[in-house]
């Protein structure tokens, strides 16, 4: 009877330090965990290796030469506690399929990731959009907003994207520039805590915001100008020493014609 009774007591004390233990999750990426920063994605659980150190490894990876891949270390599918504290980051040398392995040592909340090319992969001409503040783009941080997808110029680097006649109050306008409709893939201002670009409207009034972005550099800008009043012109001749010159679809014009376009930053009816 003492021994069934001590047996029983020692499988509750085990049951209750096996349900103790805490679970540690990786999430960032989605090319790397399929799912976007979800704290709650079970796949994405880490296995305990015993002394402190815990381990996921994910296969098929598609993952682009020097493309920023972001993560974090979660406990318990909560945010209250995660590493590091900033993202933890990494890319590789080549574009390709990879093996990802995540390594997270519980002792001193460090990651370590190692990265093996499994075989070639090919990517594929981006689409890309502007997310960001609700004010300018209409849809609040909506990155698969078509009506915001960039016009790809002549030089098939740079994209433009031009949003007009927006009733703007003086404060700062968030963004970034998103690939494919998806979050995997995104850039803005590395000096933002969280990376966002950001647009500064000094007065109120009704502005057009042109944003651009170099896919060669992942380079992010915009400028907000006031919109034009009725009846301004300007003269074709002086028009033509200008050298920056796009229409309202953010496509760069040569010869400009009747119309309106931004010109150096300024929008301007042409008669």
């Amino acid at each position: 009877m003492r021994r069934t009774i001590f047996t029983f007591i020692m499988l509750c004390f085990v049951t209750l330090t096996l349900q103790a233990q805490d679970v540690w999750t990786a999430a960032g990426s989605s090319t790397i965990f399929g799912s976007h920063w979800n704290e709650t994605d079970t796949s994405n659980d880490l296995t305990d290796k015993g002394d402190g150190i815990w381990e996921l490894t994910k296969t098929g990876c598609i993952l682009e030469q020097n493309v920023k891949n972001e993560l974090k270390v979660l406990k318990n599918h909560s945010w209250a506690e995660s590493y590091p504290a900033a993202n933890y980051v990494f890319t590789v040398k080549e574009t390709g399929t990879y093996s990802v392995t995540i390594q997270f040592d519980a002792n001193n909340f460090t990651i370590n990731v190692k990265t093996t090319k499994t075989g070639d992969a090919v990517i594929g001409e981006k689409t890309w959009t502007v997310a960001g503040s609700l004010e300018i783009l209409g849809k609040d941080w909506a990155e698969t907003a078509t009506e915001n997808d960039m016009i790809k110029q002549e030089d098939n680097v740079t994209y433009i994207l031009t949003k007009t006649n927006l009733t703007l109050a003086i404060g700062t306008y968030k963004y970034k520039i998103c690939a494919n409709h998806g979050w995997a893939e995104n850039y803005g201002d590395e000096n933002d805590p969280e990376g966002n670009a950001s647009i500064y409207i000094k007065e109120d009034g009704i502005y057009d915001v042109t944003f651009t972005f170099n896919s060669a550099t992942n380079k992010v800008s915009a400028t907000a100008v006031p919109s034009v009043t009725d009846g301004i012109s300007q003269i074709a001749s002086d028009i033509k020493t200008k050298k920056v010159i796009f229409n309202l679809q953010g496509q760069r014009i040569t010869v400009p014609k009747q119309g309106v376009y931004i010109i150096n930053g300024k929008k301007v009816v042409l008669k």
